[in-house]
């Protein structure tokens, strides 16, 4: 028997299960992508249009709108219904061939929050609000990024800007991958797979902090070398960037802590004053200076900068140590706002919520939200009898933290929350930095790292 997807989705009590919503995102797509190679367009592409067959299938139904690609809309009675429909068929006299996925992107929408689009606006307000305001659903903030980010492409305003089909498929693909590695996180067991920067060229000298970019590449800060030594996703060295570049001569650079922005350069913080970045290729581009909660800048030799890392926007956060600030700037290093803290905010992470992990030298490790108040501290679990926090990262809204008091079972798996999940046993002796990437960790030492993949 097939029921009405609209239906199932109108007696949810609680939103979907993440993994069916992937799995029937992908379903939904399939008959777009099946018309298109006929070069035909749906034009009623909404919830109420699918049916849910046996065993879960997804399928498309109501074919009497259906046009040819290109054809030219005469009758206005035709239009289809107007939540899903696209700002294109309510302007134009054309037909997109990407009106439909401006309608799958809201069905997508619908899976996620179980809700109906534009609830309680009539005709007149909804054409208003989504051709002259521009308005879209209003994603929630729990929605996982990649979903927001295909609702948002699908919703484009210029068709030529949406996704097709095959990259929604790969999007999707990938989105499930991540969210097995996620659950897998906090109960797989981690297996070693290679060690890395312990010969030359890319050999490790001082590794103290440790970035995953993008595109798969790991930048690691080698302090004691004074570069950053960047690998790609197996370790294989690909080249070194020297951090005394742009400096005068006798001027010490100590690489604390790397990040990658989303321009793909290179941003340090090195014990100094200064923000430096790196174009891709590591050539020197640019300095800045971090700005104190009283916003004056913090030019004095006093000022230390150690701390870094990149949020969701690709915000960069730098912690000041000596006067306990973090400051948070745009990607060409222009200063936003700054924050006072407790402790020493020797090493910076953010989860997917946007609260902020703060992590000194010593023993503490402090949740803050973006005002700087303090939302949880960290405790270690009840096994541990030596705690001595040092790196940290984040994979959405999981918190790891190496401990180098300990051999063995250096690494400390939290929520976002506070609580303790479970204990990472790595190979070696006590782990400095680590970050989470390419569905793998990377782990570092004083003299070399170590990559970890969940099975």
């Amino acid at each position: 028997m097939q029921r009405r997807f609209s239906q199932v989705l109108s007696s949810q009590k609680k939103r979907l299960p993440t993994k069916l919503v992937y799995d029937w995102a992908k379903q939904a797509a399939k008959p777009i992508q099946y018309l298109k190679q006929m070069e035909y367009i749906h034009k009623d592409v909404k919830s109420p249009n699918y049916l849910i067959a046996e065993g879960n299938i997804l399928k498309l139904a109501d074919f009497g709108l259906a046009k040819k690609s290109a054809i030219t809309i005469q009758n206005a009675t035709e239009r289809a219904s107007l939540p899903w429909m696209a700002p294109e068929l309510l302007t134009d006299e054309v037909l997109s061939p990407f009106y439909d996925i401006h309608a799958y992107g809201v069905v997508v929408w619908e899976l996620w929050t179980t809700e109906i689009p534009f609830e309680g606006s009539d005709a007149p307000n909804t054409i208003w609000r989504i051709c002259n305001n521009g308005e879209r659903p209003v994603i929630p903030p729990n929605c996982p990024k990649a979903l927001a980010d295909l609702m948002k492409q699908c919703w484009d305003k210029d068709w030529h800007k949406r996704p097709t089909v095959d990259h929604i498929l790969l999007v999707l693909t990938s989105a499930e991958r991540e969210l097995h590695f996620k659950q897998k996180l906090t109960t797989g067991s981690w297996v070693l797979e290679k060690e890395f920067g312990k010969d030359e060229p890319g050999k490790l000298s001082g590794a103290l902090g440790i970035a995953v970019s993008s595109t798969g590449d790991v930048a690691v800060a080698s302090n004691c070398a004074a570069k950053i030594q960047v690998y790609n996703a197996d370790g294989q060295h690909k080249h070194s960037i020297d951090t005394t570049q742009g400096l005068m001569s006798g001027t010490r650079s100590r690489p604390c802590n790397v990040t990658v922005n989303t321009e793909g350069n290179y941003v340090i913080t090195d014990d100094t004053r200064f923000i430096k970045v790196y174009d891709p290729s590591g050539m020197y581009k640019d300095r800045r200076v971090a700005i104190s909660p009283e916003n004056k800048p913090s030019n004095t030799e006093y000022t230390r900068l150690v701390g870094l890392t990149m949020d969701s926007k690709g915000q960069l956060l730098v912690g000041e140590v000596n006067q306990k600030y973090i400051s948070r700037h745009r990607q060409d290093g222009s200063h936003i706002t700054s924050i006072k803290v407790n402790i020493e905010p020797n090493f910076l992470a953010v989860t997917s919520q946007d609260t902020i992990i703060v992590c000194d030298f010593g023993f503490v490790v402090q949740i803050v939200n973006s005002t700087g108040h303090m939302l949880h501290t960290l405790k270690p679990p009840s096994h541990v009898t030596r705690w001595h926090p040092f790196g940290v990262c984040c994979y959405e809204d999981i918190i790891f933290i190496c401990n180098i008091a300990l051999a063995r079972n250096g690494v400390y798996c939290f929520s976002s929350t506070g609580e303790y999940l479970r204990s990472i046993d790595t190979k070696a002796n006590y782990p400095h930095c680590l970050a989470v990437g390419n569905r793998k960790l990377y782990v570092t030492y004083e003299e070399r790292g170590e990559i970890y993949s969940c099975g």
